[in-house]
């Protein structure tokens, strides 16, 4: 059946107190302003309760009021000329709306794409408004929570502090809102030679997830902790034996592609896997979990050709977890200084000109506080990731039973045609059926 969402109001939400004068120009930071124009979206799905869709939407709506008045640069609105956020607390779209179907006819569904449209915002239209949200209800009084927040000034562990904080304010737990907002003052944003950060957002993509329960995981990384790179290191971990391991999957498919229509030749292609890493911890000193920004660099490993003609690219585990290690005080402390990292950035632009660039990019929620969000009507029935808007990339999340770990894969069509036919894949990963 086709899903069906009919907008049936639409109103905004503006902070219950207004926003001092002496807060009233947030500025963005050097890695906001090097951080790219989409938003950072998820969908929170609840059965049905004692709660009526309008108390939830009356609940929803004071509590965010009131969050507002601690992340208030939320409700101002961006001024992209001037990297800063004029505080003045114009507010947040809240959008509610009518879903032809039950919540079952949804929940697990393996089609991202299918959930864009419970969402507030096209995540690629990213305008001056920095949060939206979109409640969903269903034939069934089940309810989807549709939350969109500008990855220009936040990562994703700060969607998830923000949301969660949210949360236990709903549930009277008043003293976890903890907004720390000084990203400026630690990365200084800088004036002079930016560079266009829309460059990696793709439509022509399509998105699938995969399952991979927690034995086939185990399986995985005890398959890469054999091989012999990995002799006297530490075991890798899910996220690092996982990624190497769809890697080789995401190899073999462009691969097979690129032989088909007659043009692999891997020596004069340039491979790049990147892993986000959050930087909050690492800083010296570091600054607290909770604090709301983009905290999070992207490493660059280039895989040699052996790795790449190996079928499972086993030597990646151990090179991946070497980039991620770079990513120390030193490595943060030129960070800090705009201009001398602008100028890296564009020296590895220039080497990476010389060929055909085949990047591919990995991003782990796993061990986040996801399942966390009960606004007082109990936790979600499941949370999940729609499609973003992206190419070759791979986001990892928990199960909510820990069973396992979902894999949300976003590929061009004939890369995915590849991919889902993989039988080595399909040893490990299945579709999942709602």
């Amino acid at each position: 059946m086709t899903v069906q969402v009919e907008i049936v109001s639409t109103e905004t939400i503006k902070p219950s107190s207004p926003t001092p004068e002496h807060l009233r120009r947030y500025s963005l930071a050097f890695l906001d302003q090097v951080t790219v124009d989409v938003y950072n979206p998820m969908v929170y799905f609840y059965t049905a309760g004692s709660a009526s869709p309008a108390e939830i939407a009356d609940h929803l709506k004071k509590s965010l009021s009131d969050v507002l008045t601690h992340y208030y640069p939320l409700a101002g609105r961006v001024n992209y000329g001037e990297f800063f956020i004029d505080c003045n607390d114009d507010g947040v779209p809240f959008i509610e709306t009518r879903v032809n179907c039950r919540l079952s006819d949804v929940m697990n569904t393996p089609f991202p794409s299918e959930l864009n449209k419970f969402l507030p915002f096209e995540l690629d239209e990213l305008d001056e408004i920095s949060m939206g949200v979109q409640l969903n209800v269903f034939e069934c009084g089940g309810v989807g929570v549709g939350i969109c927040v500008s990855h220009k000034i936040s990562d994703a562990l700060s969607f998830f502090i923000v949301v969660n904080g949210w949360a236990a304010y709903c549930r009277g737990e008043k003293e976890a809102l903890r907004a720390h907002l000084s990203s400026a003052e630690l990365f200084p944003p800088t004036k002079t030679g930016l560079y266009d950060t829309r460059t990696s957002i793709v439509r022509q993509r399509v998105a699938k997830r995969y399952e991979i329960d927690a034995a086939n995981v185990e399986n995985i990384r005890a398959k890469y902790a054999e091989c012999p790179d990995m002799e006297n290191q530490r075991k890798p971990s899910r996220v690092e034996a996982l990624s190497a391991f769809i890697y080789s999957r995401f190899i073999a498919a462009i691969k097979a592609v690129s032989i088909e229509n007659g043009i692999w030749e891997s020596e004069k292609k340039i491979f790049l896997v990147c892993h986000a890493v959050n930087i909050r911890s690492r800083l010296d000193p570091p600054i607290p979990d909770y604090a709301f920004g983009n905290y999070y660099r992207s490493t660059f490993a280039v895989p040699s050709e052996e790795i790449i003609n190996d079928d499972y690219c086993y030597g990646l585990v151990k090179q991946a977890r070497e980039e991620i290690g770079k990513i120390d005080k030193d490595y943060l402390n030129r960070l800090q200084e705009s201009s001398k990292f602008l100028d890296y950035m564009k020296m590895a632009a220039a080497q990476f000109s010389t060929g055909e660039l085949i990047s591919c990019s990995f991003t782990s929620l796993c061990r986040m506080p996801i399942y966390d969000v009960d606004f007082g009507w109990g936790k979600p029935a499941w949370i999940t990731s729609p499609a973003l808007t992206f190419k070759n990339l791979f986001v990892f999340i928990d199960k909510k039973d820990g069973n396992g770990v979902d894999v949300y894969v976003h590929l061009k069509q004939e890369h995915m045609n590849k991919f889902e036919a993989d039988q080595e894949f399909l040893k490990y990963a299945k579709l999942p059926s709602n």
